[in-house]
């Protein structure tokens, strides 16, 4: 076994054995995969076991844990109470602004009952310029300036009106 070939087939180079190195004889024991395999299955179905056990563990702490709801709550389908939120707050937006514009270009009852209404916001300004804007006359005077004042707790808006008698500054 250790010698050369010297027949006309043999390697150039010389005998392709290496005489150091071998190879094991005797057959693969099969008994031990076997038994890694049998006691890999037996762990994975005590695991699965295991972990059917630990969730109808928590199913039951679960449903013991729940909260008590009362039967004054509201039945499932209702509607909770206003103010809700808003599921399309850009469509609702939109409607809003639609509705201001609407109401300020157009004429209409604010309430009707005691004459009051509304108008275009043109024809607001319109008035407004002609007319002037509105003050109290029946405000209390002012002594030291002569000009009549909004009662306290009260806003004029910063306008005052002179009474007839005072003299003009």
């Amino acid at each position: 076994m250790g010698q050369p070939r010297t027949d006309a087939h043999a390697h150039p180079h010389g005998s392709l054995e290496n005489v150091e190195v071998a190879h094991e004889h005797s057959d693969i024991e099969i008994r031990g995969i076997v038994g890694f395999l049998v006691g890999l299955v037996v762990v994975a179905i005590l695991i699965h076991i295991s972990m059917w056990g630990l969730f109808v563990g928590l199913e039951k702490y679960e449903a013991s844990n729940d909260p008590f709801v009362t039967p004054l709550a509201a039945p499932p389908g209702q509607l909770p109470a206003e103010p809700r939120l808003q599921t399309t707050p850009w469509q609702d937006l939109t409607r809003f602004h639609q509705e201001e514009r609407q109401r300020v270009e157009s004429y209409g009852w604010v309430d009707k009952n005691a004459g009051v209404g509304h108008v275009p916001i043109e024809r607001a300004k319109e008035l407004l310029l002609q007319r002037g804007l509105p003050a109290r006359t029946d405000a209390p005077e002012d002594a030291s300036e002569g000009t009549r004042v909004a009662a306290s707790g009260e806003s004029s808006g910063g306008r005052t009106v002179r009474s007839p008698s005072s003299p003009k500054q």
